[in-house]
């Protein structure tokens, strides 16, 4: 800076003599052709040194130009796809620097948070001693109305475990399937066989060692983005099976001793009507048009599944025909 400013004050003390005041101007001799030639070439050369330290000024700064060549780091992590799933889904975060920090520990906090993303969870209920100006207030009223703090000793900036991590993931679910919704020996080991977590080996919380269900070591952000990626999966397709179930319980009717109704064909699903005779035979009808004689059918029971899967995203059974009441049996 201290080289430009020197140039500038070069240029500013060369100057031409000129007398406005002096007669006959047209004959005054101001150094002939040769000094003015001098005075340009000294000009052009002033003029090209202040324009290159301009440019050197103007450069990008050091960390602007690092900043924009920084590699996420989670960019050849196992976990990738389930990380920007999650953060395309907004399940959960990157941080300010633009990574995502797959291995740092999960708080329960975090979880909390995440799991009522992944439901869409929007009313609450107060949740008695926590702290008033924390982060995750609002996801753990939300989450307390919901059930998903069930037994959960309340403590946001917590570590949690993967047995503590099961145990939430558990309760988020128990309402929704009900395979679910009994007492578990323990967390970890259900959450290992949903998909949630991948399985390790080490010891339950009681002391009991095993090859696949460590329920002791913590859980980390990646390991939690695989989790949420699978529940959020898990319940989109619910809500899809739940539309296309409503769709068809609606097309039934009863006239004459007959149930009438359409089975649509929806890419992507597989739908079954399953039909049980009181004689013992059954019949699967899986679209089409449907005409059935109430008075051969001991009950029916409706299914859909995403192509190829085997978990019901929706699962109905019609116990009491000709009435058309059906109960959730997912």
């Amino acid at each position: 800076m201290d080289d430009l400013a020197n140039v500038i004050v070069s240029m500013r003390v060369v100057s031409i003599p000129y007398n406005f005041n002096i007669p006959n101007r047209g004959n005054i001799d101001f150094g002939g052709g040769r000094h003015l030639k001098r005075m340009y070439f000294f000009l052009s050369s002033v003029l090209g040194t202040v324009l290159s330290l301009s440019g050197l000024f103007a450069a990008a700064h050091p960390s602007t130009a690092q900043a924009q060549t920084v590699q996420k780091d989670y960019e050849n992590h196992p976990n990738r796809a389930a990380i920007e799933y999650v953060v395309k889904n907004k399940l959960m975060w990157l941080y300010p620097d633009g990574n995502f920090r797959p291995e740092q520990p999960v708080t329960q906090a975090d979880l909390v948070a995440g799991l009522v993303n992944v439901k869409g969870l929007t009313v609450g209920s107060p949740v008695p001693g926590f702290p008033a100006n924390h982060w995750a207030k609002v996801y753990y009223e939300r989450a307390k109305k919901d059930g998903i703090l069930d037994n959960v000793s309340i403590n946001p900036n917590k570590v949690l475990n993967r047995e503590e991590a099961g145990l939430l993931m558990n309760n988020a679910w128990k309402n929704l399937r009900q395979s679910y919704n009994k007492t578990r020996q323990s967390y970890a080991e259900v959450a290992v066989s949903s998909g949630w977590l991948p399985p390790k080996s080490g010891k339950f919380s009681n002391g009991v060692q095993t090859t696949l269900y460590d329920a002791l070591s913590n859980v980390s952000r990646a390991e939690e983005s695989v989790a949420l990626t699978v529940l959020h999966r898990d319940i989109l397709g619910i809500r899809e099976g739940e539309k296309i179930a409503s769709q068809i319980h609606q097309s039934f009717r009863i006239s004459g001793g007959y149930l009438s109704g359409v089975i649509p064909t929806v890419k992507g699903y597989s739908v079954h009507l399953l039909a049980r005779f009181k004689n013992g035979k059954g019949l699967s009808l899986k679209s089409g048009e449907v005409m059935l004689n109430v008075s051969q059918i001991s009950y029916l029971e409706l299914s859909v599944q995403r192509t190829g899967e085997a978990v019901p995203l929706a699962l109905y059974n019609y116990l009491k025909l000709p009435s058309l009441e059906r109960v959730n049996i997912r």
